[in-house]
């Protein structure tokens, strides 16, 4: 009897290791409900949102504009992206509620911010040696032609 007893205990462990399979891969960072963007799909969708909010914060506008003027741009980001503002909310919504998910997409932002800015100091830095190199006491002064 005792080793019926034993069989059935390990029989018993197999379902509740398929249960712990299955909680485990519908909690992972690959698997989100349906109807929820990726991250694939956030992260160019916040970065848009985050320069659309740096726009409208260098117009020193006041705040009711500002608010109106970002909901603008928002419905802009929504169309360029092909995503409803309710789809939008709703990811917003399971991302705060996984918070090791959203930080992987903000860490994603950060990279985009800072290859931006990268790349945008890199043209700075060509158009002022362009403005260098064409400064009118650096360009030659055509020769003279003496006749003779």
């Amino acid at each position: 009897m005792r080793t019926n007893s034993t069989y059935s205990l390990k029989g018993s462990r197999i379902p509740v290791l398929l249960l712990l399979i299955t909680m485990f891969m519908a909690c992972s960072s690959e698997g989100v409900p349906e109807g929820v963007l990726t991250q694939d799909q956030m992260v160019p969708i916040f970065l848009d949102v985050y320069l659309a909010e740096g726009k409208v914060n260098n117009l020193k506008v006041k705040r009711d504009s500002s608010l109106a003027l970002f909901e603008i741009y928002e419905q802009l980001i929504f169309e360029k992206h092909n995503v409803s503002d309710s789809i939008y909310r709703l990811s917003m919504s399971y991302y705060y509620d996984h918070p090791d998910q959203l930080e992987m997409i903000y860490e994603t932002v950060l990279d985009s911010l800072n290859l931006l800015e990268k790349r945008l100091e890199e043209k700075k830095e060509e158009e002022e040696k362009l403005k260098e190199d064409t400064a009118p006491e650096k360009v030659a002064k055509p020769e003279k032609v003496v006749d003779a």
